[in-house]
């Protein structure tokens, strides 16, 4: 294509934003400066460029056809020439800032400032032939969140916000940055019949849906963000199955900018939270959250997918990332749970062990480099124990990191010591059903009529516990015959 299609190359001389001033005041508590105007013209015209190739695959249709990745989600050819696109266009502008892809991954940078990508969210709507698939690009400098554009490429509109700049809405398949109009939430300061667009409502629990159902008026997702900032609705709440952080690295500024909040539906940074995001106009926001709180808060719903012939592989390779990085530490590192077994389905979420001769230590060891990984710190420290056993309990501690929403797959990181009995236990569960296959299949229904049943996660997990001491049971019957080890 020629650079007038596709180029995002910033403008030689910005102009400031037409009906507004050059700059506006940083959202309220903010001391961060401005972000920088020249790189947010870029940011649009980069996401308008991409939304266009984009388009034309939607339009092609034979670009639609999608294949699963091992978290369960779908990829497409245009997701991955999408993000290939911008990759390309920001490593030519900007070629020592970082960038983290959803379909590639981080790419290390020097600068201290970072791109976030999202080439296509909403790739099952985009595979179904829906068109409100939208490019998520954000922008973070030393100050942190400075520039987040979200542009819908059918519907020719992108919603765009700079650090100090405002939000605006611009029209047209190539948007012009200087011309468009500035965007702000609404004024509704009444919680009940609020105008609440939501999100993955299978993936909630009952109690939450609930208590949203009786005080706001909930319709499915629409426009979600875009809806809260033109004012359309007055909150957007996503529970249920967590999202990555480039579903929500474009969000703060754009909210903020637009005179809205946004957090985790515990009230954390959405950036730094639990991947549940809640979007109010502000005026709103706390009454959210003490509705959320009173009916028990948004526990996830367990999600069973389809076993991936992928989930080995990317155990694999996990494995021996997190070998590299914990060691001298780490004694060895193990692909167990559902994943490690071929053909059971599971939750989309790696579990993976790390023995280790001293478990205090270790936590001491490992904390930062995990953190550094995108993992952060369980207050869980006890594993089950099996019914019938008569073990010190304290033989069954561990530690457990958990890493939701990225970098990388979602992962479980039990560390065991080596020859406890849960560390032990946690492998041989493993081996028995890769040494019994015709098993798997009966296991893998009780799990989806389960997760079907149970309103959430931790409910699940309790209900589950007793039916994988019945296994061991079994297990260790054929640990003894075989003389297994682990």
């Amino acid at each position: 294509m020629t650079t007038s299609d596709t180029s995002a190359t910033p403008p030689p001389s910005p102009a400031p934003l037409a009906s507004g001033p050059s700059h506006s005041p940083s959202p309220a508590g903010s001391t961060a400066p401005p972000a920088d105007r020249k790189v947010f013209d870029f940011a649009v015209r980069l996401a308008a460029a991409a939304g266009r190739r984009a388009a034309a695959g939607f339009f092609a249709e034979a670009g639609r056809n999608a294949a699963r990745k091992t978290d369960g989600t779908e990829v497409t050819e245009v997701d991955t020439d999408v993000e290939a696109f911008v990759r390309g266009e920001l490593a030519a502008a900007f070629p020592a800032d970082a960038v983290h892809g959803e379909e590639g991954g981080p790419r290390p940078g020097t600068s201290g400032r970072r791109w976030i990508i999202d080439p296509v969210n909403g790739t099952k709507q985009f595979t179904e032939g829906d068109p409100s698939f939208a490019i998520y690009l954000a922008y973070e400098d030393e100050f942190g969140p400075a520039v987040g554009v979200i542009h819908v490429p059918v519907s020719r509109r992108t919603v765009a916000a700079g650090r100090g700049l405002g939000c605006w809405l611009l029209p047209g398949d190539v948007p012009d940055p200087a011309h468009g109009r500035r965007l702000r939430v609404g004024d509704r300061d009444v919680l009940t019949g609020a105008r609440t667009r939501m999100h993955n409502p299978a993936g909630w629990p009952e109690s939450l849906l609930t208590a949203l159902h009786r005080r706001v008026f909930l319709t499915p997702s629409g426009g979600g963000v875009v809806d809260v900032v033109t004012g359309r609705a007055d909150a957007w709440v996503i529970a249920g199955p967590a999202m990555g952080y480039e579903d929500c690295a474009p969000l703060p500024v754009i909210v903020a900018e637009a005179g809205g909040r946004v957090t985790d539906l515990a009230g954390a940074p959405v950036l730094a939270g639990d991947g549940s995001v809640l979007i109010t106009n502000g005026l709103l926001h706390d009454a959210f959250l003490e509705l959320v709180a009173e009916s028990g808060g948004h526990a996830m719903r367990a999600v069973v997918v389809d076993a991936h012939p992928g989930w080995a592989a990317e155990g694999r390779c996990l494995t021996t990332e997190l070998g590299a990085l914990l060691e001298p530490s780490a004694l060895r590192v193990e692909h167990i749970g559902s994943t490690a077994v071929p053909g059971l389905d599971a939750k989309p979420v790696f579990d993976l062990q790390v023995g280790v001769a001293d478990l205090p230590e270790a936590a001491r060891a490992f904390d930062a480099p995990l953190s550094g990984a995108g993992f952060t710190r369980s207050p869980y420290e006890h594993d089950h124990v099996p019914a019938g056993r008569t073990d010190d309990p304290e033989r069954w501690t561990k530690r457990l990191w958990l890493r939701r929403g990225g970098p990388g797959p979602d992962v479980n990181l039990h560390v065991r010591r080596v020859g406890s009995p849960n560390e032990r236990l946690a492998l041989l569960f493993r081996d028995w059903f890769r040494a019994h296959p015709e098993a798997v299949p009966a296991y893998a229904r009780f799990k989806r009529e389960l997760a079907h049943r149970i309103p959430d996660i931790d409910a699940y997990s309790d209900i589950k516990n007793p039916v994988v001491d019945l296994v061991i049971e079994v297990a260790e019957a054929w640990a003894s015959a075989t003389g297994w080890r682990p």
